[in-house]
């Protein structure tokens, strides 16, 4: 049943959880004595006391309440003695877990999560208060509810109020994809595939592997043992404390580990590898034996960022926790898990090898440590109070993902990156009409893996950096170190963090608007989807006057709207250019304001110093003009992060139809003496929006010219393309690679011809004997733009050898992104023949799990003759039935729909039509016609009409 809870429904929950709070308090106290198998204790609970897995929130969506646990019972401890085969890649294990809890309420039936496990036997059994060994007292039945994943494990009799132990005997299956214990395969030196397995619990995957209370309020602690073969070994969250021999099979090893801090199930972890361990202290990584030297630089850069959050929140990690390791895990994409004292990533998000691996692998690995190592405190130390505020978890993460490395190497230009990967991503998303506000109740499976999205990570991390900025760095630190240590092994929702951080804020004038509190401004950003544009009228009278007001700020329509957003704002103008100092701002709180300003009527004023709010602003249009003349005048008069914004906000303005495209396009002509990397990030989204609209038509050649004249000077301060020197900034690295890039797409000679060149010095026939590496850090533009020659055929077949032969995955990505580009249909034949041959035992053409759907994207990302090529493999039938038998029908499906968005002339609508009318039914691609089709109607769009009379009068000359 879908319903919403009332107030009263709320008010008795409550009340219930108090009471339960109280009552468990007092059981645990009664049972401090226990043995290990009785571990009851004090502060089983959250550290108010209250049990109250879905926060007062949640009213804020209806849900479908079934999909709960219910409230009579909860978890104190789990006891779990597994067993796996995993070195022979048997895909099912067997085990026995004890769960201990406590009944809160008189009831004969015990309500666990549980998912895919055979349950062979169960025992319940009587915990005395007292202390001594459980007392068996029954054989409950068990039903299961397979839509809401519960196990209901009956008793013959009602079981009063007290500490029992339910022991529950079964097997299970590993999967090879995130989701509960998994298998993972790789190739050792022998070229002999081997077998691992690691575990993925959150979000609701815990149940996966025992049955469970898997909800992430109800914190328990964990022991564990892990039976394995002698030749393997395991390791888990916590240390181990012994590994002996199996009595039963001398075979086996019988690994157990230390007892886990109360935590939420989700962060429980454990892998079992031949891998080998590598220690800096008590920082670990763990890898195939093949890759250690790829681990060094994690272990080094890991060791410092967890130190310096450490020393940041004042709390250190190794009071609550004994070590912690960091283990790649192959063919698992790139993501990351944070369990806490095991941290699990994919290869590419761990491992980094300067000699094959790019500046932009490095800030990869860098910042993805930094973002799980945050959450040892964000997400593990103090658990989301229910999946709502998940963005707890990662807005926190997301924002120190940047913000540590900064602490732990600042030359490192990481912090930088934050506003055009994190603000500025968030705004995309966030602009649309039917996306869902920070706080979103969830219930179901599929409903809370939802919410792990651009509003919990980007959002949220924006939102965050938002509030560190107003509060100031003493005051945020002052609030986060007494929000972890007051919730430590704990819960809290967007309440606990409002009251910490209104306590730094109690008294100080001029932080908050007047009469409001934390809660209230916070609210206001979290409560409501979406964000505001600030929109700044000036009346450019003698006073300086101005007329604010917000409105919601959509990609494509204007709404109404009753939300307020409480928007702190702060401004620079021409003659009080001092955008550093952000201590100082105002608030919007009502609709729309009048305020007087000392801005002079004929100088520009820019809003929102360095982009720290999340809010776009746009100004009256003689403003704009103000603005846009003093970048074409004197650009570095106005900070490298507000040029950006200001490129941002207009680009995305304008395609709102709330400022003129004219205006962006005039703007982007101060790009000719721009150096700094954020600003061409925000022009370079511009660029590719109207490059996608123009490729292929009349305006392509005066689109050239104009980009052409943009990079003509900041091109050559980055060249030679094939060339990297001594002392190189991350942030150059960036723009040398965003402008040689532009210089390629758009043919320059020069660009063309090192690309070409280089490719040859280290590929070609002349290059056998003595070849000359191009550096990984121009790789991606070199080797693309190399490839495109109609005879690169001898270096397309030397670098996909070397993608065959690879072991790194950030390696073989960059060597299969740069296969999609080469300029032979021949050769993308060859390659997609590859891949119909890959399923082959023994063919040699050997593709990890992700790799297929990305040849695909590879080859639609690499120009049009690509497409050309790989549209006329469609076209045949019996090659399109044996793709779909290797890679399944979604990686087709969607590069036949990027085809489609590709599609620009008549004669590449003609080609897609020959290719979709020899599919047929086969494939669900109905629509990509049409959308092929309505992409020449955006030239009678106003954004178009704009864009082509702009180029029609641009003076090439």
């Amino acid at each position: 049943m879908v319903r919403k809870f009332s107030a009263d429904q709320l008010r008795r929950r409550r009340q219930f959880a108090v009471a339960a709070g109280l009552l468990l308090a007092a059981l645990c106290h009664t049972a401090a004595t226990a043995t290990k198998l009785s571990p009851l204790r004090e502060g089983a609970l959250s550290s108010d006391g209250v049990l109250s897995p879905r926060g007062p929130a949640s009213v804020a969506r209806d849900v479908d309440e079934s999909y709960f646990l219910p409230n009579n019972s909860i978890p104190t401890h789990y006891a779990i003695s597994l067993r796996t085969d995993i070195h022979e890649n048997v895909r099912t294990f067997s085990a026995t877990t004890w769960v201990y809890l406590t009944i809160l309420e008189p009831t004969s039936t015990l309500t666990m999560h549980f998912q895919e496990l055979t349950i062979q036997a169960a025992f319940l059994y009587r915990v005395p208060n007292s202390g001594g060994n459980p007392i068996q007292i029954d054989q409950p039945t068990h039903t299961v509810n397979i839509v809401t994943e519960q196990l209901f494990f009956r008793s013959a009799s009602q079981l009063a109020a007290g500490n029992y132990a339910l022991r529950v005997v079964y097997t299970g299956s590993m999967r090879n994809y995130q989701s509960g214990y998994l298998v993972s395969q790789y190739r050792d030196d022998d070229d002999q595939w081997r077998y691992v397995g690691t575990t993925h619990f959150q979000a609701t995957l815990a149940r996966r592997v025992l049955p469970c209370y898997d909800e992430p309020a109800l914190k328990a602690t964990f022991d564990l043992e892990i039976t394995h073969h002698r030749t393997y070994t395991a390791i888990a969250n916590m240390p181990m404390t012994q590994s002996t021999v199996d009595p039963t099979d001398r075979d086996y090893m019988v690994t157990s580990f230390e007892r886990t801090p109360r935590m939420s199930t989700y962060l429980l972890a454990f892998a079992v590898t031949d891998f080998v361990t590598r220690s800096n202290g008590r920082h670990q990584v763990t890898v195939r034996s093949n890759a250690v030297d790829d681990a060094l630089y994690a272990l080094d850069v890991g060791a410092t960022i967890l130190d310096r959050l450490a020393e940041y929140l004042d709390v250190p990690y190794y009071e609550y926790m004994p070590k912690i390791t960091s283990i790649a895990v192959p063919d698992r994409g790139t993501g990351a898990m944070e369990n806490w004292g095991l941290v699990t990533y994919g290869e590419p998000s761990l491992l980094y090898n300067p000699a094959v691996n790019t500046y932009r692998n490095r800030k990869r690995v860098t910042t993805v440590i930094a973002h799980e190592y945050a959450h040892q405190w964000f997400g593990d130390l103090v658990s989301p109070l229910w999946w709502q505020y998940i963005w707890l978890n990662e807005g926190f993460a997301t924002l120190y993902e940047y913000y540590a490395t900064r602490l732990a190497d600042p030359g490192d230009e990481y912090w930088e990156l934050f506003n055009g990967e994190v603000i500025q991503r968030a705004f995309i998303d966030d602009a649309t009409e039917t996306i869902r506000p920070l706080n979103q109740n969830a219930a179901s499976q599929n409903d809370v893996a939802a919410l792990f999205d651009v509003i919990a990570y980007q959002k949220a991390g924006s939102v965050l950096n938002m509030f560190r900025n107003v509060l100031g760095e003493t005051r945020w630190q002052e609030a986060l170190r007494s929000y972890l240590t007051e919730r430590e092994l704990s819960v809290a929702d967007e309440n606990t963090l409002a009251t910490h951080l209104q306590r730094t804020v109690q008294g100080s004038q001029g932080v908050l608007p007047a009469g409001t509190t934390i809660h209230t401004v916070l609210a206001s950003w979290t409560g409501a989807p979406g964000f505001p544009v600030l929109n700044v009228r000036r009346l450019y009278r003698d006073d300086g006057a101005m007329i604010l007001s917000q409105e919601r700020f959509l990609a494509d329509r204007v709404l109404p709207t009753t939300h307020t957003w409480h928007i702190p704002y702060n401004y620079a103008y021409e003659s009080s250019a001092t955008f550093h100092d952000l201590s100082q701002f105002e608030w919007l709180t009502t609709r729309a304001a009048k305020i007087v300003t000392p801005v002079p009527d004929t100088e520009w004023i820019v809003f929102n110093l360095q982009q720290t709010g999340y809010y776009r602003v746009n100004y009256d249009r003689r403003n704009w003009d103000l603005l846009v003349d003093a970048l074409l005048a004197n650009h570095v008069a106005i900070h490298r992060l507000n040029r950006a914004q200001l490129l941002d906000d207009a680009f995305q303005l304008a395609r709102a139809d709330l400022l003129d495209m004219g205006v962006v396009l005039r703007m982007m002509r101060y790009l000719r003496r721009e150096r700094d990397y954020a600003p061409w990030l925000a022009a370079d989204k511009a660029l590719r929006y109207l490059y996608e609209k123009l490729r292929g038509t009349d305006h392509e050649p005066v689109f050239r010219a104009f980009v052409s004249e943009l990079i003509e000077e900041v091109y050559a301060t980055v060249v030679p393309v094939d060339t990297v020197t001594d002392g190189e900034t991350t942030l150059f690295k960036y723009l040398r690679e965003l402008i040689t890039g532009w210089g390629c797409r758009i043919g320059h000679a020069d660009c063309l011809q090192r690309s070409r060149d280089a490719l040859r010095r280290e590929y070609g026939a002349a290059a056998v004997l003595d070849p000359t590496p191009v550096d990984p850090d121009v790789r991606a533009v070199v080797y693309c733009y190399g490839l495109q020659a109609e005879d690169a055929t001898e270096e397309f077949t030397a670098i996909y050898q070397r993608f065959m032969a690879s072991r790194n995955q950030a390696e073989r990505t960059d060597l299969l992104n740069a296969l999609g580009c080469s300029g032979s249909a021949d050769n993308i034949r060859t390659l997609l023949a590859t891949v119909q041959f890959s399923a082959i035992p023994g063919s040699g053409f050997v593709y990890l799990s992700e790799e297929k759907g990305q040849l695909f994207r590879a080859i639609t990302d690499g120009g049009r003759l690509p497409i050309n090529a790989m549209m006329e493999v469609f076209a045949d039938a019996t090659t399109l039935e044996q793709l779909i038998g290797v890679v399944g029908t979604d990686p087709i499906v969607s590069a036949i729909n990027r085809i489609a968005e590709r599609t620009n002339n008549p004669e590449e609508l003609r080609r897609l039509e020959t290719m979709l009318d020899a599919i047929g039914p086969s494939l669900p691609v109905s629509g990509a016609l049409e959308v092929a089709t309505a992409r020449p109607q955006w030239f009678s769009t106003a954004e178009g009409l704009i864009v082509g009379q702009f180029l029609e009068g641009y003076n090439t000359v």
